[in-house]
């Protein structure tokens, strides 16, 4: 499997995907027309035509027939064009002496905090392509892009996960809610929302803290709990330091994970391979490694379970194959262990991000 650049031959596979996804996957919602948008704004990203603030860069996991299996994405930077809306989960005391009574009650407040993060999005699995670490390789895969393309990126990045909601797609956390205020159901504003549709949150969405312990029992153990396909991706987010810093998401109470980019596992552990052979056969290992190009219109990121790593000088040993779906240009490839379980020796000396050639220059 191979992780590259959305390209418009990509439409169709795309919206099968976003069809099996399901309410609550709302950034690939099953719209051609939409999805037709987003693939060419991608498009645009790659190639540097629009303002780097505005950038969403959409990966797809391709097959040896080159089907796109899976999907991902980053936000360049959010919040411009509209405001980001999250619930900050915070406490708000209430005391009297006289009659000596003192609460500490949770309370929701609205924030805009997260304006100008980067934020990790849109990560789907098609259910036959799950297995043999194809989700690992496509969701860490993002974290190699903004390594080898810091610039692109601002200081934070963060995650919104997806909430709970039950089978027949209704979520608890939005019944007590946000339904008071939209008087829609969930599918509807996940539906709108997906669409671009944000500026409904600010027309009509409380602008006064939220007292939870007034929502139902079932609307309180949704704050920060993810759907129960979401937990593998929640875990590898915790697993390459991002954490909860109380914020969730406004329509259905999901976690949103956070961290300064500098500080995660494999922004800092990436380093560059100053020597690459080929050889075959070669030892298969227990800790495979994510291998990536420097090339922003056709990165290329795959996983090498067969390779020979020598730390003292950095030099990789890989099969011809893998080479091959790389598509180097310039015998610069990136290299870091695909889980934090897993330590990849490297020397002291370690290059900063890659200085992109002229057509990668913002």
């Amino acid at each position: 499997m191979i992780v590259r650049p959305i390209n418009t031959h990509d439409l169709d596979a795309l919206y099968e995907l976003a069809k099996a996804a399901g309410v609550g996957m709302n950034s690939i919602p099953a719209d051609r027309a939409f999805l037709e948008q987003k693939i060419e704004h991608a498009c645009q990203s790659f190639k540097q035509e629009i303002p780097v603030e505005q950038a969403s860069y959409l990966f797809v996991l391709a097959n040896e027939q080159d089907l796109a299996l899976g999907v991902c994405g980053i936000e360049a930077s959010i919040g411009w064009d509209e405001p980001w809306y999250t619930y900050r989960v915070s406490q708000m005391v209430h005391a009297c002496r006289d009659i000596d009574i003192y609460t500490n009650t949770p309370t929701l407040f609205l924030t805009n905090d997260q304006i100008g993060y980067s934020e990790l999005c849109s990560l789907l699995v098609h259910p036959n392509a799950r297995g043999n670490k194809n989700g690992p390789l496509l969701s860490r895969s993002r974290f190699l892009f903004i390594h080898q393309f810091r610039q692109l990126f601002g200081k934070k990045l963060f995650a919104e996960m997806r909430g709970f909601n039950d089978e027949q797609g209704q979520s608890p956390f939005w019944d007590n809610l946000g339904k008071k205020f939209f008087n829609m159901e969930f599918d509807r504003i996940d539906f709108l929302t997906g669409r671009g549709q944000r500026s409904i949150i600010a027309e009509l969405m409380p602008k006064y803290p939220v007292y939870s312990h007034l929502l139902s029992e079932a609307a309180r153990n949704c704050i920060g709990q993810v759907h129960p396909n979401t937990k593998p991706a929640l875990e590898m987010l915790k697993q390459e330091g991002l954490r909860f810093e109380n914020y969730v998401a406004i329509f259905d109470g999901g976690p949103v994970m956070e961290a300064y980019i500098d500080d995660l596992r494999l922004i800092k552990q990436a380093c560059p391979v100053e020597g690459i052979g080929t050889t075959d056969p070669l030892p298969k290992q227990q800790s495979p490694l994510l291998l990536c190009n420097n090339q922003l219109e056709d990165f290329r990121c795959t996983l090498a379970f067969e390779y020979q790593w020598e730390s003292e000088n950095q030099t990789l040993c890989i099969p011809q194959t893998t080479l091959n779906t790389l598509k180097l240009t310039n015998d610069q490839l990136t290299v870091a262990s695909l889980y934090s379980r897993d330590s990849l020796s490297i020397s002291e000396k370690k290059s900063s991000n890659n200085t992109p050639s002229k057509s990668n220059t913002p």
